[in-house]
């Protein structure tokens, strides 16, 4: 029998992928060290050569990153990481007791560093990723949507593999390169992700190439974000290891905090009384999952859901299939296609202004806009006679439409991606001309519609010029 999509869906955001099996050998056996011990066990963080194994780290960016002033480094990380339990009920409200068990294990792992070429040019923040294995490799997807917004305002952005299943799958492609990465469960995921935090810091003259950086903000997407929220909840309270959370794209529930099954809410908000900003950014696609775990805007937490977009799209797949084409980590690194054209809406520049407003949030400077939540009615999303999305964060694409997008797809041969990507269908030459007369019109509509977004703080400065500027040049059918 078939899941329901929005089952299947709930299980691609929360969860991770399956390990697969690997010929590596484990990471050694568990040796016991007081919890205050590992709080201060400093990672140690050397480079990978650029001509290793194949040459390239999987999933180097495809971006052209000399041209932006950027460079891409790679390095591994090895160290000892502990493993958390939970302490008393964890309720809907997000306040989780958590306490190190004391117990370590050796790691190694890899960081994927982007950079800028002079340092000059850092702005002090650093974007620290749980990249996503949903697809069994690791995937840089915040990366992957806000990647000029980062190099143009000087970020730097590192890639954690944080789960056993992207560390395997390294291993598997370029064992010459990644011989001793080597996770041994995902119980130690979250000690690992905060000792990125803490190798940022104490090694940013090796990693950045900088001094030590003033703001580190961690980010995840999909099932990360379920990890994230697990980690904001519960972990951050006792290894204060970030400034900030934006948490991209998850459901209504969060992650385990170890191996096997342990009982959690089936609705997890973020707790209030976070010492740090937290900032939940939302598809259309994610929010019939998400809308059991909404909660209200506070001093620390906020939440966008942003209209007409979905759980991945057009802009990041071009970047995955090239990735893909090179590395043959998924489907022999043959492209992913749906039944319908996937969702194009412009997804990247929401994302670029959390990331901005997440930054300044952090820094003291004010908290992010509100956005208005998407408009459901007994669960399904309401929609306009084009079919879009009524209420959310509002893109100039959708309020000055010239397609109906939606959150899901179907078909492809990957199983669960399409249902993620969305699709876009064009609205009829007849109905664009009902709507813009002229391609003045449509200008102009869009420009309105690119200025209320802006004046909202849900669009930049330069994504606006970018986005007007391609409305000017946009055929009408």
């Amino acid at each position: 029998m078939r899941a329901p999509a929005a089952l299947v869906l709930a299980a691609l955001v929360v969860t991770s992928a399956p390990a697969p099996a690997s010929a590596s050998a484990p990471a050694s056996a568990s040796a016991p060290a007081s919890a205050s011990a590992q709080a201060v066990m400093a990672p140690a963080v050397t480079e990978i050569p650029a001509g290793t194994g194949n040459g390239h780290p999987v999933g180097a960016t495809v971006a052209g990153l000399a041209a932006r002033g950027y460079e891409e480094r790679e390095f591994l990380m090895s160290g000892r990481a502990d493993t958390f339990q939970k302490v008393g009920v964890w309720t809907s409200g997000g306040q989780w007791g958590a306490r190190a068990t004391g117990t370590v294990q050796d790691y190694t792992t890899r960081l994927l560093v982007e950079r800028p070429a002079d340092p000059a040019r850092f702005n002090g923040t650093v974007v620290v990723e749980w990249l996503n294995v949903s697809f069994g490799v690791d995937i840089g997807v915040e990366w992957s949507q806000s990647y000029e917004h980062f190099t143009r305002a000087g970020y730097a952005y590192v890639g954690v593999t944080t789960q056993k299943v992207g560390a395997d799958k390294l291993r598997s492609l370029d064992p010459a390169r990644y011989g001793r990465v080597s996770l041994a469960s995902d119980a130690l995921s979250y000690s690992i992700f905060a000792q990125a935090a803490q190798a940022v810091r104490a090694e940013a003259a090796t990693l950045l190439g900088t001094g030590a950086p003033a703001k580190v903000l961690a980010a995840g997407h999909s099932q990360s974000a379920g990890r994230l929220a697990t980690f904001a909840n519960a972990i951050q309270p006792v290894v204060p290891a970030y400034d900030g959370f934006l948490i991209h794209g998850r459901g209504a529930g969060a992650a385990p905090i170890g191996d096997g099954v342990i009982a959690l809410p089936l609705t997890a908000r973020i707790r209030t009384d976070t010492a740090v900003p937290v900032l939940q950014v939302e598809s259309e696609t994610d929010v019939r999952t998400f809308a059991d775990a909404r909660q209200a805007d506070g001093a620390r937490v906020r939440t966008w859901e942003v209209a007409g977009t979905s759980h991945a799209d057009a802009y990041g797949l071009a970047q995955y299939n090239a990735q893909n084409a090179r590395d043959r980590a998924i489907n022999d690194g043959r492209p992913i296609s749906c039944d319908r054209p996937v969702n194009a809406m412009t997804w990247r520049y929401a994302s670029n202004a959390a990331f901005h407003h997440l930054d300044r949030w952090a820094r003291g400077l004010g908290a992010p806009p509100a956005g208005p939540q998407i408009s459901l009615l007994l669960g399904s999303v309401r929609r306009d006679g084009d079919g879009n999305a009524l209420g959310g964060v509002r893109l100039p694409d959708l309020d000055a439409p010239l397609a109906a997008y939606a959150p899901t797809n179907s078909g492809g041969e990957i199983a669960g991606a399409c249902l993620l990507l969305g699709a876009t269908t064009e609205l009829s030459s007849a109905r664009i001309r009902q709507l813009y007369p002229t391609q003045q019109d449509y200008v102009v509509a869009f420009t309105r519609a690119a200025d209320r977004a802006l004046a909202a703080g849900h669009l930049l400065p330069a994504d606006h010029a970018e986005a007007v500027a391609r409305a000017r040049t946009t055929p009408l059918t």
